[in-house]
């Protein structure tokens, strides 16, 4: 992976700021010979390599002062694609994720006696979501992540009650911060309820790193939703665990690790991401249920508009109430 340096003809500039940020104004006493300002031009510098000698004492002191057992802000939102059945936006930290779900629909010829619905997911990343990985980098973790959260969501939608249908779930991953898989399960999840899907339940994770200690005495460090700086710096002998959870019935519908992690080191990691995942799925129901009170908020102020027109075309009331629901 390569970050650029921008390099003003003349002289080296300064280096270009992070993903999000304003650009900077760039400054040349050099002129063209027409009195314009000469051309900037950019040479590729490798990003730094992840650091061999960091170790726990490293993380202490976390980005924003948070607790090694703290996440970050988490923003929700409904109805972020308007032309979907059923949309949601997740903010964790500076992860951003947009889940949309369209359907049901028919499977087709071969499909068409199924017993049971399928669920179509298409994960992707934008071209600008990371600095730290290229284009092969985001295909190999499509690949790895797509089958995560397949499994995952096919466990929580009863799908056979939608036989010889299918929907279509599409994430996308704006920007990427850390945390990826487990923010587009609660991402896909909110969207799916949102389109009224039935569904087992709610699912939303956690993702926890290990620290390794330095002296065997010592505990590992265990750390919650590390963004990617974090994540770059982990030393060698680390690992990480991403964990699925159905909230309300405490059932993990999906697990991944990586990297070497003692067994009651495991434990405690499984803990503490379980407790994380059932705090983000009350943050959903909460904004579900937020969602609907403003859905009848507004079909109360839009009945006394929509009635009269109905009435006056002949309308069946129950026509009126789908048509002050759309």
């Amino acid at each position: 992976s390569y970050r650029l340096l921008s390099v003003c003809v003349g002289r080296p500039g300064p280096a270009m700021h992070a993903l999000g940020d304003p650009p900077l104004a760039l400054v040349s006493d050099s002129r063209s010979p027409h009195g314009a300002a000469a051309p900037v031009c950019y040479r590729p510098l490798r990003a730094p390599l992840r650091s061999a000698g960091a170790t726990s004492a490293d993380f202490t002191e976390r980005p924003g002062g948070r607790r090694p057992e703290e996440t970050r802000p988490c923003a929700l939102r409904v109805g972020a694609v308007t032309n979907a059945v059923g949309s949601a936006y997740v903010q964790q930290g500076r992860t951003k994720i947009i889940a949309a779900v369209y359907g049901p629909r028919q499977i087709g010829d071969r499909g068409q006696h199924a017993a049971a619905g399928q669920l179509l997911l298409d994960l992707g990343f934008t071209p600008f979501c990371s600095r730290c990985y290229d284009r092969d980098g985001n295909h190999k973790r499509v690949s790895l992540y797509a089958c995560m959260l397949q499994r995952a969501l096919e466990s929580i939608v009863l799908l056979e009650r939608y036989a010889s249908l299918a929907f279509d779930v599409s994430v996308l991953v704006l920007e990427d911060d850390g945390s990826v898989p487990t923010t587009a399960l609660a991402a896909a999840s909110f969207a799916l309820a949102d389109a009224k899907v039935e569904l087992r339940d709610l699912a939303a994770g956690a993702c926890v790193h290990m620290v390794p200690s330095l002296c065997e005495v010592d505990r590992p460090l265990l750390l919650l939703d590390c963004d990617a700086d974090e994540v770059r710096r982990m030393p060698a002998g680390s690992a990480v665990l991403h964990v699925g959870l159905c909230t309300a019935r405490g059932v993990v519908c999906t697990l991944h690790s990586a990297g070497p992690i003692p067994a009651d080191t495991f434990e405690m990691m499984v803990a503490l991401a379980k407790q994380t995942a059932i705090a983000i799925g009350e943050a959903l129901r909460q904004s579900l249920e937020k969602g609907v009170a403003n859905r009848m908020s507004k079909r109360a102020r839009l009945r006394p508009f929509v009635e009269p027109m109905a009435v006056s075309s002949g309308l069946a009331d129950g026509i009126v109430d789908e048509a002050v629901v759309t």
